[in-house]
């Protein structure tokens, strides 16, 4: 394979993880630790990725949080992990609330037991019309085109009059102080739903632990469980409760 050819190809499986090592490059195409560095050197020369200690990022990394279709778009395989993880820890008969993101509409997907799921968002809502064995019940509002999610006051008083199992919520961003999203209405409808629930789980990549979003759902001390691709960092780790269980999933944990 030429250089050229497979610039191309590291740039698109750039795009779609959002992080590679010079490992990663390395076995993906089968080529030297030189080649990779190479790789690595001619892309940064033009401007095209940013390089890091052991690898690189795109060049808009952590800078902005790009919509929904964009991030279905690029679904990669740790997405995928996390979402099939997520499915070990729904029970049936349960009530769930269930966020808007990628990443639990692929849990929506798998779901296959008698449950109730209280959702704000349109494609969850299609994903589980599918499965006469869920329950499903959406929330009032007016929808949010860019974003495929429901909002209202009327949501929010809907949400008050529930008692939740299990939240699931996803994040564009966490940090010290909690978990945020890009949007307000969409972080006053979950933290309301967190508020509501006996039980937090939070699904998120590693990388959402660079935080350029706004709006707050909850502070880390309401999440029982994150489920990541990654194992945090020591310092990332001490941002969250003692009490707070970390799954890092891999295709090794899915049923």
């Amino acid at each position: 394979m030429s250089q050229e050819k497979r610039i191309e190809l590291i740039k698109q499986l750039l795009e779609e993880r959002q992080e590679l090592s010079t490992k990663d490059i390395m076995s993906e195409f089968g080529i030297s630790q030189d080649t990779a560095r190479r790789d690595i050197v001619l892309l940064t020369k033009r401007g095209e990725v940013r390089r890091t200690h052991g690898g690189i990022l795109p060049l808009d990394f952590g800078r902005s949080v790009p919509n929904y279709q964009s991030r279905l778009a690029r679904f990669s395989k740790p997405k995928t992990q996390i979402a099939m993880e997520a499915i070990n820890y729904f029970k049936p008969q349960h009530v769930y609330f269930i966020d808007s993101s990628t990443i639990l509409l692929k849990t929506c997907q798998n779901l296959n037991i008698p449950l109730t799921v209280v959702t704000h968002s349109l494609d969850n809502c299609i994903a589980l019309a599918q499965n006469s064995k869920v329950t499903v019940k959406i929330l009032s509002g007016t929808l949010d085109h860019d974003n495929r999610f429901f909002y209202s006051n009327l949501a929010m008083e809907e949400l008050q009059d529930i008692m939740f199992d299990t939240a699931f919520i996803a994040a564009s961003g966490i940090d010290e102080n909690g978990v945020y999203l890009l949007d307000q209405g969409d972080a006053e409808i979950v933290g309301m739903a967190v508020k509501r629930a006996r039980r937090v789980i939070l699904v998120a990549e590693h990388q959402k632990f660079v935080n350029k979003s706004y709006y707050r759902i909850c502070s880390l001390d309401k999440i029982s469980l994150f489920i990541t691709d990654k194992m945090p960092t020591k310092k990332q780790r001490e941002l969250f409760d003692s009490n707070t269980e970390i799954k890092v999933a891999d295709s090794m944990n899915k049923k």
